[in-house]
């Protein structure tokens, strides 16, 4: 018998040592309204659209096409809904000592590491909705245009991280 004891299982995308933050959960809700909103408006112009211009043309045109494809959207849209709930537990960032890591995906997973010596600008954007959800979004940028965003953070949060690679940056800063 082996003396090597269990331990548990690890991938790629879970470094050793390093616990991810969550993003909060309004950041699933935030993806759900666009969701939700991009699927109103296939609907709208692949469905109503053409039956109002059928109608206003009075025009013999066969209709049954587009709203079979309005179906199949709706029921793509539909289950991924359901699916962006995994999606978000799944995807998360942790600062370490020398680099910001960023994780996301269900089928397609991706960590982005980028150390901070390398940070050159740092910029937080949020957009009417996530406002209105009380969101933003950090983008880090590399010398050579390389970024990391974290998108979907609470204002607060997002502004102390902010700060935090801002400070982390000047201190590591890599000699051109």
């Amino acid at each position: 018998m082996s003396d090597i004891p269990p331990r548990a299982p690890r991938t790629l995308f879970e470094p050793p040592g390093v616990t991810f933050t969550r993003l909060p959960r309004k950041t699933l809700t935030l993806w759900r309204l666009t969701l939700t909103l991009w699927t109103g408006l296939v609907v709208l112009l692949l469905g109503i659209v053409p039956t109002m211009l059928a109608q206003l043309l009075r025009a013999d045109l066969t209709v049954w096409p587009f709203w079979t494809l309005v179906t199949v959207f709706t029921g793509c849209a539909t289950f991924r809904w359901y699916r962006l709930a995994a999606v978000w537990q799944t995807t998360g960032y942790a600062l370490t000592a020398e680099e910001l890591l960023f994780r996301g995906g269900l089928l397609h997973q991706h960590l982005t590491a980028m150390p901070y010596g390398r940070i050159q600008t740092v910029e937080v954007r949020s957009g009417p909705v996530q406002r209105r959800l009380g969101l933003a979004t950090v983008h880090a940028r590399t010398g050579s245009y390389h970024s990391s965003a974290v998108k979907g953070l609470d204002t607060a949060e997002a502004e102390q991280i902010r700060d935090m690679l801002t400070r982390l940056a000047r201190q590591k800063q890599v000699a051109l």
